[in-house]
């Protein structure tokens, strides 16, 4: 005959059975001060605060930002009552509509150069040159404002025409000078049309760059290249990116300052930018100007 299985004992132990959990307390109503009081007592709100601190972050700014140069953005006030849109032959803004003041040096955080593409894969758009700025709190950024990075250079290819001021900033150009889009750091290539086919352009020879950033055409130059004549310029400069997004509209907290006394206190601002040539394809003129 097969033994039949039994459980084992029960477990003798003479410690005292656990209590049954209690159900949740409801949470007391607006009215219900007595509940309220002990419910703040027993939360002990000041035991786990965590206060951002600004001081630390703006240090990190200091530390770690790139040096730029901010320029507010103003709309001008050239409105076309015909079209409704800026003025094309305006000298103060060229026909973009913005005009950009008050430059002040600072420093900014600046990262994500390249946001993820697999959405633009998808729908078969595509946008690059984005860049993610993040400065102290007591430099506002502003929806279309401008920021010249110091730190690093670009190159950049464009066409200038020799004796070009038919419209805006380029009417009040020094003598014998050209302005590109950007103030150049230095010239790469320059090339010119000529009868035997291009002609390279020496700097210092046929040219030379101002501390301005302007061509400056020196007498080689003036010969061998002529008035309305096209030059194709490669050189580099310092990008520049323009704010695509507007500023978060609540940055700040609530921090406990000196002498236990809370205060609400401004945090760092974030904003969206792009590369001004791509953010403003069809724009002739610098929003940095000589």
């Amino acid at each position: 005959m097969t033994d039949v299985f039994k459980p084992p004992p029960p477990l003798k132990t003479d410690a005292p059975a656990k209590p049954r959990p209690i159900a949740a307390a409801i949470p007391p109503t607006a009215g219900d001060t007595d509940s309220l009081a002990q419910q703040n007592s027993e939360t002990a709100v000041d035991q786990t605060r965590a206060d951002f601190r600004v001081v630390e972050f703006n240090r990190t700014i200091l530390q770690h930002g790139k040096r730029v140069r901010w320029r507010k953005a103003m709309i001008c006030p050239c409105l076309n009552d015909s079209t409704g849109q800026a003025d094309l032959s305006c000298t103060d803004c060229d026909g973009s509509g913005f005009v950009y003041v008050d430059p002040l040096d600072i420093q900014a955080l600046m990262f994500a150069f390249e946001k993820g593409t697999r959405l633009y894969e998808k729908f078969g758009l595509w946008a690059s040159g984005e860049v993610a700025i993040t400065a102290q709190a007591a430099y506002r950024l502003g929806y279309r404002d401008s920021l010249e990075l110091y730190d690093d250079v670009m190159n950049f290819n464009e066409l200038i025409k020799k004796g070009d001021r038919s419209t805006g900033k380029r009417r009040d150009l020094p003598p014998n000078t050209e302005t590109a889009r950007y103030r150049i750091v230095t010239v790469a290539k320059a090339v010119v049309r000529s009868g035997e086919g291009l002609g390279v352009l020496e700097q210092g020879y046929h040219f030379r760059v101002t501390d301005n950033g302007l061509i400056e055409w020196m007498p080689a130059g003036n010969k061998f290249v002529k008035d309305g004549d096209y030059v194709s310029l490669h050189y580099d400069f310092h990008p520049v990116w323009i704010v695509t997004s507007h500023p978060h509209a609540m940055r700040s907290d609530v921090v406990r300052a000196d002498f236990n006394v809370e205060t609400t206190a401004a945090l760092p601002l974030q904003v969206s930018a792009q590369l001004d040539f791509i953010a403003d394809a069809n724009r002739r003129s610098p929003v940095t100007g000589p």
